[in-house]
């Protein structure tokens, strides 16, 4: 099978595996790119079985000698998952794409994204464009929330499948390595990066978030990651110029205070993290009991490893993705009232690890379902 890979995100090394764009160092330090999205390509590569995979750029019109190279090459779209299913979405010249096209799309764990969990009213385009990829192929919806939103706007041919970040190991038998006495490592994962549409009150998310943090540096053995913030990496990287803008930029903005700043820029200079490609964090999670945070996709491809991973309540994504797996999910009131042992009880993950080769396998099954084999 051929794939033309739509809604790719960075630099494909091989068929299943995937790093950041092959830029400039100045690039990788001083731009900001979407950790999340390249988990998700990495992690879509990684489980599907394809023998050559051809970019497909929707920004870009059709055109009868695009028509013709993606027919001749390809026998199917393979459209990454991420949060598609919004107002805003722009889909450029997708639509033109699919009717010319005429191929079968593979989408594995698309979502819709809000601040809450409301009713989303697609624009006539949108719904145009995911009716047409529903007449080609079901679509594979991450959870409860996204498969709803999608049926309100007359889209019925789809399945709650998750998200392959959580199979990306392909370890149907993965279990969760508990310590006995509780985590005492643990990695805890930034966003300062947040709009309106990820949280309703972005100025009480990052005040949380460093209240946690202090906290969490307290009770145990803590390190961070970043994922894709240029102040982060500046700290990583120890460019100095880049650095003292960035302490300026943090100390101005208020997440260097006067209350948490000292100890937090110590751990931005000690241990802090910074995850350049999916496959680095493969390794990096393993060294950790426990991962937590406010980025869905360091915490579920730590759990792919056997880490137990926590999910903070912060958007419809973290929640659903919790929902559809059974993983503990708490608001941050709810994690500070109890003992970071009891919020990582294994008792709390029984029905994770009790239904996780059957969503395997359902995961599996959707693939092969849509006519395309995986390597699962």
């Amino acid at each position: 099978m051929r794939a033309a890979l739509v809604k790719y995100s960075g630099r494909r090394l091989n068929n299943h595996e995937a790093v950041w764009f092959d830029v400039p160092f100045r690039n990788t330090l001083e731009d900001y790119y979407n950790t999340g999205d390249i988990c998700v390509y990495d992690s879509t590569l990684r489980l599907v079985d394809y023998t050559e995979g051809h970019s497909l750029n929707i920004d870009e019109p059709v055109t009868e000698e695009g028509v013709r190279r993606i027919k001749e090459r390809c026998d199917f779209i393979l459209l990454r998952g991420s949060n598609y299913i919004h107002e805003a979405m722009d889909w450029g010249h997708f639509p033109q794409w699919l009717e010319a096209l005429d191929l079968p799309v593979l989408c594995i764990g698309v979502g819709a994204q809000a601040e809450t969990e409301r009713p989303v009213v697609l624009p006539p385009e949108g719904r145009r464009l995911w009716q047409m990829i529903a007449e080609r192929a079901t679509i594979g919806v991450r959870g409860a929330f996204s498969a709803e939103t999608l049926h309100r706007n007359g889209i019925h041919n789809l399945e709650i499948i998750g998200c392959p970040s959580l199979f990306r190991a392909r370890d149907r038998a993965m279990a969760l390595r508990h310590r006995e006495d509780g985590p005492k490592r643990v990695t805890f994962s930034l966003r300062r990066e947040v709009g309106s549409t990820y949280a309703v009150d972005p100025a009480e998310f990052q005040a949380t978030q460093k209240r946690i943090i202090a906290k969490l540096d307290l009770a145990a053995d803590l390190y961070l990651s970043c994922h894709g913030e240029p102040e982060e990496k500046a700290f990583f990287f120890r460019a100095p110029l880049h650095k003292d803008r960035a302490t300026a930029k943090l100390v101005a903005e208020g997440w260097f205070d006067e209350m948490t700043g000292a100890r937090l820029k110590a751990l931005y200079e000690e241990r802090l993290y910074y995850v350049g490609a999916p496959g680095d964090y493969d390794v990096y999670a393993p060294q950790f009991d426990a991962a937590l945070g406010y980025r869905v996709h360091a915490v579920l491809p730590a759990v792919a490893m056997g880490v137990p991973g926590v999910l903070f309540s912060y958007d419809t994504r973290s929640r659903e993705l919790a929902e559809t797996f059974d993983l503990p999910i708490y608001t941050p009131a709810e994690f500070e009232r109890q003992t970071l042992a009891d919020a990582l009880a294994p008792a709390r993950f029984s029905r994770f690890s009790q239904l996780f080769p059957e969503r395997y396998d359902r995961m599996k099954a959707f693939i092969e379902k849509n006519g395309v084999k995986t390597r699962m």
